[in-house]
C-alpha cells in the first residue's frame, strides 16, 4: 500500500500488481492518444500530433517501465492511425508528412523505453 499523508489523514490506495503496469501504461497512452485524436482531427497541426506525444511516451515508460513504454508506443501509433489520419477506419496513413512523423514517434517511443525507464517502476519505491 503506499500513503499519502495530508493534513493529518493518511489516506491509502492498493499498488497496481507489477504485472499488471504494462497494460495500465499501454492503456493509459491509447486513452490519451485517443483523446488528442479527438481534439487535433481536421486542424492543419494534426500532424505533428505525434511528436509532441513522445513527451507522453516519455512520462509513460519513467512511470510504468520499459514494457508499459514498449506497449503505448505501438498503441498510440496504432490510434493515430486509425483515428486522426485519412482514411480514417483504416491502419493506412495516406499523407507521408503524417506517415514520417508517426514512424519517428513510435521509434523515439521505443528508445524512450529502454532509454530512460527505471529498472523498476517508481510506482513500487
Amino acid at each position: 500500500m503506499h500513503r499519502l499523508i495530508s493534513n493529518k489523514r493518511t489516506l491509502t490506495w492498493p499498488a497496481i500488481p507489477s504485472a499488471a503496469e504494462p497494460l495500465v501504461g499501454g492503456l493509459g497512452c491509447a486513452l490519451a492518444a485517443l483523446a488528442v485524436s479527438a481534439v487535433a482531427a481536421g486542424h492543419g497541426w494534426e500532424v505533428w500530433i505525434p511528436l509532441f506525444f513522445s513527451v507522453v511516451l516519455l512520462v509513460n515508460a519513467l512511470f510504468f517501465g520499459t514494457r508499459a513504454g514498449l506497449m503505448g508506443s505501438v498503441l498510440a501509433a496504432l490510434v493515430f492511425a486509425i483515428f486522426l489520419f485519412s482514411p480514417i477506419g483504416k491502419i493506412d496513413v495516406a499523407d507521408q508528412t503524417a506517415r514520417t512523423n508517426l514512424g519517428w514517434m513510435t521509434l523515439t517511443g521505443i528508445a524512450f523505453s529502454f532509454l530512460f525507464a527505471p529498472p523498476r517502476s517508481r510506482l513500487h519505491r
